[in-house]
């Protein structure tokens, strides 16, 4: 017989102090996975994602060679649209409109243009007045363009009307731009800026429903209607001669001034439409968004009575 089969095998018996060994490394690998589950926890948090505003400003019936050579008493197609690219935020948004004017008392400004009749007969205005000591002055700062809505929804083809205006076509400018609004009832005119250091009027929009709280602009939507569907180009005809009463020399000012910029500058400005106020609320008075937006916005709101 071999070794092997004679002699029964040996019996060991196992340490306290291993026992205790084993316990413990039982109990680390425990409390590992236990710290394991809570630092996973930043993993997690990274699933969220912020949304944001994503707008685009188009103009679909713009042509850029249309403003290459622009000619006094005709209509340029200009349809300032927004659309809301974000797919889950629903916007707030405002078209802010910057227009030369032109404010020579010595301006000579002829129009064809009356109560909706391109060939009506033409009327001569000149820019001029006095003021109270006699001296010869501007009387209106007049737009170099006039805007013109039609109503039509975007995409429409144009049409070559335009939205009320006065029947003084140099008086109440500011008031002609406020009737778009009841052309596209989607628009609402805040303001009104005059920035005299570059002659231009600044009118800021805001799009809202019928009253006048703003609207928000879906998730993947675009603005129903254009701010306006065209523009009219005032007929500036010269600036008249000017006589020095000592020297009697005669000058004339050109127009239009080579040294002055007369473009359109339209900006297109969004906020998110909800949760801007505390309290998963919003708000929805356009005059208080527009002052989130733009500081600078003198807006002082009426206190209600308790």
């Amino acid at each position: 017989m071999s070794e092997q089969a004679t002699n029964p095998p040996k019996k060991y018996k196992r340490s306290p102090a291993l026992n205790a060994s084993i316990i413990l490394v039982f109990l680390s690998i425990v409390l590992l996975i236990t710290l394991a589950m809570f630092v996973s926890f930043d993993e997690v948090t990274n699933r969220f994602e912020a949304g944001k505003v994503d707008i685009v400003l188009e103009e679909p019936h713009w042509d850029p060679k249309d403003g290459d050579e622009t000619v006094p008493n005709t209509f340029i197609d200009k349809d300032p649209t927004i659309i809301n690219k974000e797919e889950t935020v629903d916007t707030y948004v405002f078209l802010e409109v910057i227009v030369p004017y032109d404010d020579d008392p010595n301006l000579i400004i002829e129009t064809a243009y009356q109560d909706n009749k391109t060939d009506a007969g033409k009327v001569v205005y000149e820019n001029k007045t006095t003021d109270s000591n006699n001296n010869t002055v501007a009387k209106n700062k007049v737009p170099i363009y006039k805007f013109v809505a039609t109503g039509e929804a975007t995409g429409a083809e144009t049409h070559q009307t335009v939205s009320k205006m006065p029947n003084d076509h140099y008086t109440g400018e500011n008031e002609m731009y406020n009737e778009i609004q009841k052309v596209n009832p989607d628009w609402l005119l805040l303001d009104t800026i005059d920035n005299e250091d570059n002659k231009t009027y600044t009118y800021v929009y805001a799009y809202v429903f019928s009253d006048n709280l703003l609207k928000p602009l879906i998730a993947t939507g675009k603005t129903e209607y254009p701010l306006f569907n065209s523009i009219y180009v005032q007929n500036f005809r010269e600036r008249a001669k000017v006589e020095n009463s000592e020297t009697h020399e005669i000058t004339v000012t050109p127009f239009p001034d080579p040294t002055r910029d007369y473009s359109i500058k339209i900006n297109a400005y969004g906020i998110q439409a909800n949760y801007l106020k505390p309290n998963n609320l919003t708000e929805t008075k356009p005059e208080k968004v527009w002052k989130m937006l733009n500081p600078d916005y003198e807006y002082t709101e009426t206190p209600t009575e308790p």
